[in-house]
C-alpha cells in the first residue's frame, strides 16, 4: 500500500508537469526498490502535491534519493532507456508498482561505477581542491580518477585517484600540459539519479544481448559538459552513448550487425 500511494503521489506529479516523464520513471523504480518509509517519503519529499502515504513515526531529516541510494540497494536503479530505431529519443510509460519482483541491473554490482560514489567524490574533491569543477572523471572497477589543473598553475594538468573515501595526492610524473581552455565539468551539478538510470538501461539502448563490461566518464567537450558511456562483451558486441549533466542524450551509437 506504500509503495502504491508512492507511485500515485508521482503519477499525479507527472500528470501536473512537477516530473518529467524520465524523472518519473526512475523514481519508480526507486519506489519498487525502496525497504523502508523513509526511502520512500525521500522520493517525494520535493514534491508539491498531497500524498496519501503514511507520516514516519519518528521527525527525521529525509535524505535525497541518491544519498539514500549509497547505503542500500537503490545505489544502481534500473531503468530502461530505449533507442527507437534511429532517434535519439525516450520513452516511458507510466509505471504501477505492484510487482513485487525487485528489477535486476544487466551490468550486475556497480561498484565504484555507481554514479551515488559521485557524492562523496564531491565532498572530497571540495576539501582537497576547493572545487567540484575538473576537466575529467573516469569511474572504474575499484577506483576513480579526476584529472584537473594544478593547484595554482592551470596550464598543467594532474590526475588524482579516489579510492576508499580518500583523494590521493597527484604524482608529477604523470603531468601533462594543458590548454588555457580545456573544457571542464561542474561535477556538482549532474543529475545523478537519471545518470544511474540511463547506465542502468546501456544494454537496451545499445542494442546489446549483454554487457561483460562498461567505462563512464564526466568531461567537458568543445558543445559542453557530457558523460559517456562505453559497453562491450566478449562474443565482440560494442556500443557506446552520451548524454549531458541533466540526461538529455546527445548521441547513441548502438550495436549493429551487417
Amino acid at each position: 500500500m506504500d509503495r502504491s500511494d508512492t507511485c500515485a503521489t508521482l503519477d499525479e506529479a507527472l500528470a501536473d508537469g512537477q516530473l518529467s516523464d524520465f524523472e518519473h520513471a526512475a523514481r519508480i523504480e526507486l519506489a519498487k526498490e525502496a525497504e523502508t518509509i523513509a526511502d520512500l517519503h525521500a522520493l517525494i519529499e520535493d514534491l508539491q502535491n498531497d500524498t496519501d502515504l503514511q507520516p514516519m513515526a519518528d521527525p527525521i531529516e529525509l535524505a535525497h534519493p541518491i544519498a539514500t541510494a549509497k547505503g542500500s540497494r537503490l545505489g544502481f536503479m534500473t531503468v530502461a532507456v530505449p533507442v527507437v530505431a534511429a532517434m535519439v529519443a525516450l520513452t516511458f510509460g507510466i509505471r504501477a508498482c505492484s510487482s513485487s519482483e525487485a528489477p535486476v541491473s544487466d551490468l550486475g554490482e556497480a561498484r565504484y561505477q555507481n554514479p551515488a560514489i559521485v557524492v562523496d567524490i564531491v565532498d572530497a574533491l571540495r576539501q582537497k581542491i576547493g572545487t567540484s569543477v575538473v576537466d575529467r572523471l573516469g569511474l572504474y572497477d575499484n577506483y576513480a580518477v579526476i584529472s584537473a589543473p594544478a593547484p595554482g598553475l592551470p596550464q598543467k594538468q594532474v590526475s588524482y585517484t579516489y579510492r576508499d573515501g580518500v583523494i590521493d595526492d597527484y604524482d608529477d610524473n604523470f603531468s601533462s600540459t594543458r590548454d588555457f581552455d580545456e573544457p571542464q565539468i561542474d561535477l556538482a551539478t549532474v543529475d545523478l539519479t537519471k545518470t544511474a538510470g540511463i547506465i542502468a538501461g546501456a544494454r537496451e539502448s545499445l542494442n546489446m544481448s549483454r554487457i561483460d563490461s562498461y567505462s563512464v566518464s564526466f568531461h567537458g567537450s568543445d558543445n559542453g559538459p557530457e558523460i559517456y558511456v562505453s559497453a562491450e562483451n566478449s562474443d565482440k558486441e560494442s556500443g557506446n552513448l552520451a548524454f549531458d549533466p541533466a540526461g538529455n542524450f546527445l548521441r547513441v551509437m548502438p550495436f549493429s550487425f551487417g
